[in-house]
C-alpha cells in the first residue's frame, strides 16, 4: 500500500511522489499482485471510475505520451488502462507500467502525474545504480526486513532523504528537507531553514604585539 500510495497520492503531482519502483526478482511477481491489489484498494472509494483529477490537461497528455512510449518499446501495464475515456481532459486512470528500461522516456522523465514503474533487480547494488540513475534526487524509500541493509543502501543512494520502510512522501517539520543534483539546493526546515537567510562570517583577533 506504501508504494500505491506513493505513486498516487494527489494524482501523483507531487515532488516527492514516487516514479519507479525497483523490486527484486525473487518477489517480482507476488509484488506485481500486491501493488494491482493494493492500488485497486486505494481506490475503492469511487466505484464509478477510477481517474485522477490533474490540474493541467498538459499533464495528463504527458503522462499518456510517457506511457505510450514505453508500450511501444516493449513495456506492458500491469494496473490501469491509458486509453479508457474520461469526462474531461483533466482526469487520468492511475498506470502502472513494467519492463521499463533505460531507452523508454518514462524512465528518465518525472512524470509528475499517476503513472509509475516498476523495475526489476538483481541485487543490492543493481538497485543503487538504477535509482542514482537519474537527475534528480529529492526523496527515495528503502523496505526491508533488515535494518542493517537498510541503511547501507540509504547511504548509497543519492537523494535528499531515503525513508526505510516509509513511503517517499515524508516530511517533518523538524528534520532538514531538500534535494541533491537537479531537485535543488540548500535545505528548509527547523535550524536548516533558518541557515538558509543567514550568511556566516569568520571574524578573528589577537591581542599579542598590540
Amino acid at each position: 500500500m506504501q508504494c500505491s500510495v506513493g505513486a498516487f497520492l494527489h494524482s501523483g503531482q507531487i515532488c516527492m511522489s514516487t516514479e519507479r519502483i525497483l523490486v527484486h526478482k525473487s518477489i517480482f511477481e507476488p509484488f506485481c499482485r500486491q501493488i494491482k491489489a493494493s492500488s485497486a484498494e486505494f481506490f475503492k472509494s469511487n466505484q464509478s471510475s477510477t481517474a485522477l483529477t490533474m490540474a493541467q490537461a498538459a499533464g495528463v497528455a504527458k503522462n499518456k505520451k510517457l506511457v505510450g512510449d514505453a508500450i511501444a518499446k516493449g513495456a506492458t501495464l500491469v494496473y490501469g488502462d491509458i486509453h479508457q475515456s474520461e469526462t474531461t481532459s483533466y482526469r487520468l486512470n492511475p498506470v502502472i507500467v513494467g519492463g521499463v528500461t533505460k531507452e523508454m522516456d518514462l524512465f528518465y522523465t518525472e512524470s509528475f502525474g499517476p503513472s509509475v514503474s516498476l523495475i526489476m533487480v538483481e541485487n543490492d547494488e543493481e538497485a543503487v545504480a538504477i535509482a542514482n540513475d537519474t537527475d534528480y534526487g529529492l526523496s527515495g524509500a528503502v523496505f526491508t526486513e533488515s535494518l542493517a541493509r537498510g541503511l547501507d543502501i540509504a547511504s548509497k543512494v543519492e537523494s535528499g532523504a531515503v525513508h526505510i520502510n516509509s513511503m517517499t512522501i515524508h516530511d517533518e517539520a523538524r528534520l532538514p528537507h531538500g534535494g541533491v543534483k537537479n531537485s535543488g539546493w540548500g535545505r528548509f526546515n527547523s535550524q536548516w531553514g533558518l541557515d538558509e537567510f543567514l550568511k556566516t562570517k569568520t571574524v578573528t583577533f589577537q591581542t599579542k604585539g598590540l
